[in-house]
This record gives structure tokens, C-alpha cells and sequence, in this order.
């Protein structure tokens, strides 16, 4: 069985400095924080950023953990706006490296992406800054951040509660 291309990844160039905010206002207080993108099906340009709410979200200092429950409400609401869910983001309290409990317990389906937003007090709100990161063949290869484009970024927060606006 033959599967499709994957479009190239894109983000709104609002998207950054959204997500830098949310990383400092947790950095802030000393813990890792994270969500993912999400794509209209078909395409790579990923135009909602959903954040990791409260309820069956893990922060501390070197751990950013989302339960089973938080990611099918995620993944439910995505299939409900015909969307894919092509990367994730979290934050590190200093490099953009993944680290061995990252590349052994994240999300290890071929193709997907991840990024790691480094010095979580004070980080970059410029993605090419960020650690980007593909999984393929069992292991995470370094990758080019997604292209930027100029729209504006829908921003959702998630959780064992469900999705709602930010």
C-alpha cells in the first residue's frame, strides 16, 4: 500500500511568538510545557495551535507528559474540523536537543515531527531557532523548521476536559 506524500510543513508567522509567550509564562515558573499543531487534511501549512491545558497534563522541571485521555480529545477534535496533527512543540529549560526520555516516549510515528523550544524562562519566538525534529525508522532525525507564511494562527487549549478556544 502506497502512502500519500506528505505536504511540506508550514506555520502563520504569528504562530512563533504565540508560543513563545505561552513557553515563558510556564518557563517562568521553572517547567516544560508543550501542544501541537494541526493541519487542514492535505495540506502542510498547520493553522491551529493547541496548547496543553490542565487536567491529565504533567509539568516539572525536565518533564512535559500529556495522558492518553488529553491526546483522543486532541486528535477527536481534529478529526472533527478535518484536520491532521503533523508535529508537536514543547519547551526545555535550556537546548533545543531532544532528550533521551523525548526520543523514547514521544510520539514515534513515521513522519512526525517535533519541536523543542529551548531556554523555557526567555525563548526565541522565532522557529528557526527551535530544535526541529523527524521521526523515521525508529529514530529522530534533525530537520528545517516549517516555512513561514503570513496568516494568522488559530490558538486552542486542550485537555481530558476536551478543546476549547484560548
Amino acid at each position: 500500500m502506497n502512502t500519500p506524500a506528505r505536504p511540506p510543513l508550514a506555520l502563520p508567522a504569528t504562530a512563533g511568538p504565540v508560543i513563545a509567550e505561552e513557553v515563558r509564562r510556564f518557563g517562568q515558573r521553572y517547567v516544560e510545557t508543550g501542544g501541537f499543531f494541526l493541519a487542514p487534511q492535505g495540506q502542510g501549512t498547520m493553522t491551529v495551535v493547541a496548547f496543553a491545558g490542565q487536567a491529565g497534563i504533567t509539568r516539572q522541571r525536565l518533564l512535559f507528559q500529556v495522558s492518553a485521555l488529553a491526546l483522543d480529545q486532541l486528535f477527536g477534535f481534529a478529526g472533527q474540523r478535518a484536520c491532521w496533527v503533523p508535529a508537536q512543540f514543547h519547551s526545555h529549560a535550556a537546548g533545543a536537543s531532544l532528550s533521551f526520555t523525548d526520543q523514547q516516549h514521544g510520539l514515534r510515528v513515521s513522519g512526525f515531527t517535533s519541536a523543542v523550544i529551548p531556554r523555557f524562562a526567555d525563548p526565541p519566538a522565532g522557529v528557526a531557532a527551535w530544535g526541529w525534529w523527524q521521526f523515521s525508522s525508529e529514530v529522530w532525525t534533525p530537520c528545517q523548521p516549517p516555512q513561514m507564511e503570513g496568516r494568522e494562527v488559530e490558538v486552542v487549549v486542550f485537555d481530558e476536559e476536551g478543546v476549547r478556544g484560548q
